[in-house]
């Protein structure tokens, strides 16, 4: 075996170059740190796995580079539909979610990651491939991990390293951080081909049976990706999952007649429902697949991993330039947590009723979805949590303590407000003399934009509300600033 050689030191390391790793290069580098992203496969893979980009993701990605040509390449899921016994049981009214971007935006994740890619190349970043991590060993000033590819190894030291590598994430193992939870009975088939047939183009369609489910995703010019139930092992266990084995799944659930032809790619899965207990260990944090798994029932997963890095990147930046405190760093695991297990616990529930093979309780859905979505509340809160525009740190984190209404939640990007925002420190919206003098104090940490309103809003740069108050009350703008960030005087 080669040599093992040192590397230069570098202040973040980034392994795995899925949609998680590549939105945490993209973001550090933007923000000016230096970073190395890793991966150990030769090459991006070519499937499409997932599928749905959600409007909160999109929300983030535009102002960052990448959000504008998702929306030219992906597919517009606007509305959903539940259906059994060959009717429509009821809508899920996807338009009530309350962004700009009210609908499901289908993307092959294939996609996803080459725009990241070329964003981040453009940043002058390139991930480097065909590199295995062997050990990781925690130091004093940060971790030191051991990289092994074709011209041999060596051994890197970072101040942070990032495991965005997968389920099976090689630095959570060698860390021997737990990764509790379960593995749901039944057997499933994910499958990305064309269908010939009267399905909406630009609505999800589920379809229930007493069997299982259906689930179709509308990808634009008649592809279609079908999540279905095999209770019966249709898909046999042994070699691909053929046309003609989601034929049968489809024509046993689905009442609409179609024809399944052209399939790009296949996968037969248990679902796993599982999270890492906290997002850190030492120098190292986890985000995405390396940190949580569930369901892909409502395409949810990919955006998950995505938002933790949103959240992650900025406070990484600003505390490695002496901008905040250490202590910042331990918000990600107190913020992200309790929304992950909060979509786990969701995901699970959903996929349980969706799934069961009971006929009480088949029963049971098919009369009670029909009045418990015929509430504008239950529609209303639908909308948001597909689009995950409900998740927030309210009372957690950064919001710990901060009096006010709406902190740690999600402010609106309405009338261009994400525009405006700096995306490398915290913006402050006011016209109000005293909370301005108050950011003045704290350059490089606050932006000063002018008001919106009444009164002080102050905004993280991943678009939460971090404070508020009324004209000349700067008590928890004071308080926020100093608990988590530097003085520059």
């Amino acid at each position: 075996m080669p040599e093992l050689s040192s590397a230069e030191p570098v202040p973040v390391l980034v392994v795995g170059a899925g949609p998680t790793g590549l939105t945490a290069a993209l973001e550090l580098s933007r923000l000016g740190v230096s970073v190395r992203i890793v991966d150990r496969a030769l090459a991006p893979s070519p499937e499409s796995r997932a599928l749905a980009v959600q409007a909160r993701t999109v929300e983030l990605l535009r102002v960052r580079g990448v959000g504008a040509q998702m929306l030219d390449l992906g597919n517009r899921a606007r509305a959903a539909a539940l259906y059994a016994s060959g009717r429509r049981l009821a809508p899920i009214e996807l338009h009530r979610m309350p962004s700009q971007f009210n609908f499901i935006l289908m993307l092959a994740q294939s996609e996803t990651e080459r725009l990241l890619t070329e964003q981040l190349a453009r940043q002058g970043v390139k991930v480097e491939r065909g590199l295995e991590v062997t050990s990781v060993r925690e130091t004093g000033a940060g971790a030191e991990v051991t990289l092994r590819g074709g011209a041999g190894a060596e051994v890197v030291q970072a101040t942070y390293v990032i495991a965005a590598d997968g389920p099976h994430s090689t630095l959570r193992k060698a860390l021997g951080v737990p990764f509790p939870g379960r593995t749901l009975p039944h057997n499933y088939v994910l499958a990305d081909l064309h269908v010939d047939g009267e399905l909406p183009q630009d609505q999800v369609s589920i379809f229930l049976a007493g069997g299982g489910f259906v689930a179709v995703f509308p990808m634009g010019d008649g592809r279609f990706r079908l999540m279905a139930t095999d209770p019966d092992g249709m898909a046999d266990a042994a070699g691909d999952v053929g046309v003609d084995h989601i034929q049968r799944l489809f024509d046993s659930v689905v009442h609409v007649p179609a024809r399944l032809h052209t399939m790009n790619w296949s996968s037969r899965f248990r679902i796993n429902s599982r999270h890492v207990k906290q997002l850190r260990s030492g120098a190292v944090f986890f985000g995405g697949d390396a940190a949580h798994v569930h369901s892909p029932a409502g395409g949810q997963g990919m955006n998950l991993g995505v938002q933790d890095m949103i959240n992650l990147s900025w406070k990484i930046a600003m505390v490695l330039d002496g901008r905040a405190k250490p202590e910042l760093l331990d918000t990600y695991s107190a913020e992200r947590l309790p929304v992950i297990r909060k979509l786990i616990r969701l995901t699970e529930i959903g996929t349980r009723v969706f799934n069961s093979t009971n006929p009480l309780v088949h029963g049971l859905r098919i009369r009670m979805a029909p009045k418990a979505l015929a509430r504008e509340r239950v529609q209303n809160a639908a909308a948001s949590m597909f689009g995950q525009l409900s998740a927030g740190y309210r009372d957690v984190g950064m919001a710990a303590g901060v009096p006010g209404p709406g902190v740690g939640e999600r402010v609106p990007d309405s009338d261009g407000l994400y525009d405006e925002l700096d995306l490398g420190a915290l913006t402050l919206f006011t016209d109000d003399g005293a909370a301005a003098e108050v950011a003045r104090r704290r350059r490089g940490v606050v932006a000063v934009r002018p008001g919106r309103g009444r009164g002080w809003m102050l905004v993280r740069p991943d678009g939460y509300l971090a404070a508020a108050g009324a004209p000349g009350d700067t008590a928890a703008l004071d308080a926020v600033l100093a608990r988590w960030f530097t003085s520059a005087d």
